[in-house]
């Protein structure tokens, strides 16, 4: 397990709470529909759960909606919504959470941040591959940003900043201390549209990347979406030329040649305070910056947490487990990411396997490790449908159990199981809101 140091409040080491915990873990993208190639079934309905089906017969289950009908979740909004915060009334964007999350952001001045997917574009085709780097080595990133980043400039007032993580996925800011800048500008990544704050991925993307554009006629959308096109055609001649990809080129592998900008946003969310709001300490785990800035701006503790190299998702949760079991908050939300990438990459077998080692090397150990008096949530941040390999707005199963936990009918863990569910909320920024004011629960 790779974990940076914990940020925020951290709780008094070795202290017993005084009050049964409550552990909250998010399956990436778990949700689905219907697959032919699992014959009819979803991912959880195909995989063998034997821990979830337990939960579920143990506790109480529901079907959430993460935001709003149309409206896709990604991990940010979704883990936002299932902390409580309604997306809906908060959320910014995308690029702020990250920004903020890689300590990007500029708090005194302008700052404007965008998620960025390394692409591979070969103008002589007409192919655009937006996840080219997925098979991009985390090395190979690293020298592909540092050459950006030494060779690209946006003039004496604008600064920007750069990072890739995850193979395909980056991190771009923009910052001045001078020059107004806006997160009003449409997406080079012709994957997402912007709909107010929130990027609607496209079923069927354009085969070119797009050019960015100001949203009105606005001088500091019209300057940022300038900025960003300069950007991006300058740093696409470093990659170009970039020894990275003239080895991948040499191995019969695609560049990756290309920044795609998507989600921008300029303003941070007001978001009033974890423990204000609920009397509970927060402690956060999850390799997704935008989650490191949510943390922030609600004042939880965050521990970067995913497998180290090379390292399998079992291993990993062996490993994962006694850190969360000792953390002394009175809260714990971890983020497992396992079933995301196969629903993208639409295989639905290795989501089910995703599925199962969760079930059987995490969800399993950790309800057995738990006490009477904690209550253990497993949920979705969004659905990833291995039969459209992005996210969509699809409701999302969830399952309860603890001493404040009345028991349902529901017999086992999944999409149609749950919708048979009593646990008392509709919506993921609903949930905390039921567990904490249930009858017997004593929390709130």
């Amino acid at each position: 397990m790779s974990a940076s140091g914990a940020d925020a409040r951290p709780a008094e080491p070795g202290a017993a709470p005084s009050r049964g915990r409550l552990f909250i873990t998010v399956l990436c993208g778990g949700a689905d529909r219907p697959v032919a190639e699992l014959g009819g079934l979803t991912p959880f309905e195909a995989a063998a759960t034997p821990h979830l089906d337990i939960l579920a017969r143990r506790g109480s289950s529901a079907v959430l909606e993460v935001i709003a009908p149309g409206i896709p979740p990604e991990s940010d909004s979704g883990a936002m919504a299932l902390l409580g915060y309604d997306p809906v009334t908060h959320y910014t964007g995308r690029g702020p959470l990250e920004g903020l999350g890689m300590d990007f952001w500029q708090p005194d001045g302008y700052s404007v941040a965008f998620r960025v997917n390394f692409a591979s574009w070969d103008p002589a085709t007409g192919r655009l591959d937006r996840r080219t780097s997925r098979d991009l080595e985390e090395d190979d990133q690293t020298a592909l940003v540092e050459e950006i980043t030494a060779q690209v400039t946006l003039g004496d007032d604008v600064a920007f900043r750069l990072t890739g993580f995850g193979r395909h996925r980056g991190i771009l800011a923009l910052t001045s201390d001078t020059v107004p800048l806006s997160g009003q500008v449409t997406n080079t990544d012709p994957g997402f549209v912007s709909r107010g704050p929130f990027g609607v991925p496209v079923n069927t993307p354009a085969a070119t990347p797009a050019t960015c554009t100001p949203f009105g006629e606005g001088p500091d959308a019209a300057a940022t979406a300038r900025l960003v096109n300069r950007f991006v055609r300058a740093s696409a001649e470093v990659m170009q030329r970039s020894a990275v990809n003239e080895r991948r080129r040499a191995a019969g592998r695609r560049p990756a040649n290309l920044l795609l900008v998507r989600d921008a946003g300029d303003t941070l969310p007001k978001l009033p305070g974890f423990t204000e709001r609920t009397g509970l300490s927060l402690s956060m785990y999850g390799q997704v910056p935008a989650e490191r800035g949510l943390a922030r701006l609600i004042g939880a503790r965050f521990t970067r947490s995913r497998p180290a190299r090379g390292q399998s998702e079992p291993d990993y949760y062996r490993q994962l487990l006694p850190q969360l079991l000792a953390d002394p908050a009175d809260m714990v939300f971890v983020h497992l990411k396992g079933p995301d990438e196969p629903g993208h990459d639409g295989r639905p077998h290795d989501k089910v396997r995703a599925i199962e080692e969760i079930d059987a090397h995490f969800v399993g150990p950790l309800a057995d490790a738990l006490t009477p008096a904690d209550t253990l949530v497993v949920t979705c941040d969004h659905a990833t449908p291995c039969e459209l390999g992005i996210h969509s707005p699809d409701p999302v199963p969830a399952v309860a159990v603890g001493p404040g936990v009345a028991a349902d009918r529901v017999a086992g863990f999944g999409e149609k199981a749950a919708l048979g569910g009593t646990l008392g909320a509709d919506r993921a920024s609903d949930l905390l809101a039921a567990l904490l004011h249930a009858p017997d629960g004593e929390r709130g």
